[in-house]
């Protein structure tokens, strides 16, 4: 779903475009460009960051505000944390998925060799500075992503809550269901920042400085408010997808884990 929502994000093709170039050369293995190394790599990196940020932030505020405000800010610290390092990560695998050039470096072991060097050949090119590029609006965009995804979910839950009525406590799978619905929430009020992240670190803007403003600028004066929306947007269906699963799993179904563990 990632990779979709980057190489759409990044394009003007449609997901069937999308898919037909990824799997034209390499079959069902092409939707997984970028996997290996960097997005396995991520994902290791993507849960523990947010997790021991987010851990830290309960720490902080614990006893300072109230249980869900705790939380809300929690999440934006974690997602700050999980942004700072997961950066130089994301502009890797981006650079993969959006460069044509892996389309065609054969099967999944040929295009992860290829990928793996990648960095380095980066760095010659671009200089060491180049892992870090897009860092600010990325790590700015996680704060936003997390702080958004812990307030809607909760803000669902406690309106689930009073429906029900204070005698009655919401269930495991309602959570699930309300964690769902503040990830998809929370993609439609952050999607435009994700997609610049993904403008800024896509291959074709390699050696070149992106203007935000000037971004928006361009698609303004090119397309109107309606040229500029549909810019915003991009990626939208995939990310929705996306955010919503995270965020289920990461603050329930995690957050469960962790209270058992800690129970044990």
């Amino acid at each position: 779903m990632e990779v979709l929502k980057i190489a759409k994000q990044t394009s003007d093709l449609s997901y069937g475009q999308i898919t037909k170039n990824m799997i034209k050369e390499k079959g069902l293995a092409g939707v997984l460009d970028g996997y290996f190394p960097w997005g396995s790599i991520q994902c290791f990196a993507k849960g523990a960051t947010l997790g021991f940020g987010q851990a830290l932030g309960r720490h902080m505020f614990d006893g300072h505000f109230s249980d869900s405000t705790a939380e809300v800010l929690s999440g934006g610290v974690g997602g700050g944390f999980q942004g700072f390092v997961m950066s130089p990560i994301l502009l890797l695998k981006t650079r993969v998925i959006t460069d044509p050039k892996f389309r065609g470096t054969g099967g999944t072991w040929a295009t992860t060799v290829a990928a793996t060097k990648l960095g380095v050949e980066l760095i010659q090119r671009e200089g060491l500075s180049v892992l870090m590029k897009g860092a600010g609006t990325f790590t700015t965009k996680r704060v936003a992503d997390w702080t958004t995804r812990y307030f809607f979910a909760e803000k669902v839950t406690s309106m689930v809550q009073r429906i029900k009525g204070p005698d009655q406590k919401v269930s495991f799978s309602e959570k699930m269901l309300c964690s769902l619905t503040g990830g998809i929430l929370s993609a439609t009020v952050t999607i435009p920042i994700d997609v610049l992240v993904a403008t800024i670190q896509d291959a074709g803007k390699a050696g070149q400085k992106v203007s935000i403003a000037k971004t928006f600028q361009d698609k303004l004066s090119r397309g109107g408010v309606k040229g500029l929306l549909a810019y915003s947007t991009r990626g939208y269906v995939a990310r929705v997808a996306h955010v919503g699963l995270t965020t289920m799993l990461m603050k329930t179904v995690s957050s469960a884990v962790y209270d058992r563990y800690r129970r044990e």
